[in-house]
């Protein structure tokens, strides 16, 4: 293995299970090391989220990768969080609501998330890269849980928040960001460490068309495809309709990471976040008179025919293979 070693913090909808189809194939192909996948509340409950990653895992062959049940929600509950939630953008289930048969988590690890997470990167001090894909709930929990946590991480690589105000959940907020500002303050706030933040605007830049998902891609015959297929033929509807291009957040930033060539456009700024603006809780801050250091290296843009070739080899990837 001559990569990078992740952990993997994620709400599990359709978009992380792409994340980790990418992932895991270059887990296979010994390009990183994945040590831990934590999973926390935002695309749907933390019990739901626990279910969608050993699915994901399951059909990928890999449940040998530990799994830890963190946050079951956010730092402050507040009223726009429930609101934002009633979306249900992947339903109810974070997989489109399109299985019905039970899967297996009794692997599930017993350790909470947070302590897994101070406790495997305080083992590889300065070694472990920590990859967002959804809510900071875990990792602002763990930043004040162990002081000495935000020591022992390398760097982090987050998807969330926006540049220019666009936002998702509402007109001024993207999704991950919006659904537990509070944490993403902290771990602006806290951080030492590298952090390369991939927003939402950079994501709408897709130039994947959805024919070429569905008549390229979605033609791959292998199991991984079939279960993305069925997943996101679950909420393809809502999908298209909002977007007119094929936009897959968390596989972006999973992308990134195994081929950083796929980032473009890369600047670094202060960045923080709004907490209590009437409309625009959970906007994102930048200073633009960079009259403070810079915090976050923001990803502008990326390479969507570099992440169609990736998205390719990823599902084509032997998943048979034994990672040792």
């Amino acid at each position: 293995m001559t990569g990078k070693t992740i952990i993997i913090d994620c709400d599990a909808g359709v978009d992380d299970a792409l994340a980790l189809i990418i992932l895991i194939a270059a887990h296979k192909q010994k390009q990183i090391q994945i040590k831990a996948i934590t999973c926390v509340t935002g695309n749907t409950a933390v019990d739901n989220v626990i279910k969608n990653v050993f699915r994901t895992l399951d059909v990928c062959k890999a449940t040998d990768i530990p799994v830890f049940k963190g946050a079951h929600a956010p730092l402050l509950s507040t009223p726009n969080v429930e609101e934002a939630v009633k979306d249900q953008y992947y339903g109810s289930d974070g997989f489109g609501d399109v299985y019905n048969t039970k899967v297996d988590t009794s692997i599930l690890q017993t350790e909470h998330a947070v302590c897994a997470l101070n406790r495997i990167t305080s083992e590889c001090p300065s070694k472990i890269t920590i990859v967002c894909l959804g809510p900071l709930t875990n990792i602002a929990l763990a930043m004040k849980m162990y002081p000495t946590f935000i020591n022992n991480i390398k760097e982090f690589y987050i998807m969330g928040g926006n540049i220019t105000a666009q936002g998702n959940v509402t007109p001024q907020a993207e999704f991950n960001f919006y659904m537990d500002p509070e944490s993403v303050h902290i771990v602006f706030n806290s951080n030492t460490k590298p952090l390369w933040l991939l927003p939402w605007e950079t994501c709408l830049k897709s130039k994947i068309s959805h024919e070429w998902r569905k008549n390229i891609l979605g033609q791959i015959d292998k199991p991984c495809m079939e279960f993305m297929n069925n997943i996101e033929n679950g909420c393809s509807k809502i999908r298209k309709k909002r977007f007119p291009t094929y936009i897959v957040c968390d596989a972006i930033l999973a992308g990134i990471l195994v081929q950083p060539k796929i980032a473009e456009n890369i600047v670094s700024y202060h960045a923080d976040i709004e907490l209590s603006g009437n409309r625009t809780r959970g906007q994102v801050v930048l200073d633009h008179l960079l009259s403070n250091k810079p915090n976050v290296f923001l990803i502008q843009d990326y390479n969507s025919e570099m992440f169609k070739e990736l998205l390719i080899s990823s599902v084509n990837t032997d998943y048979n293979i034994i990672n040792t």
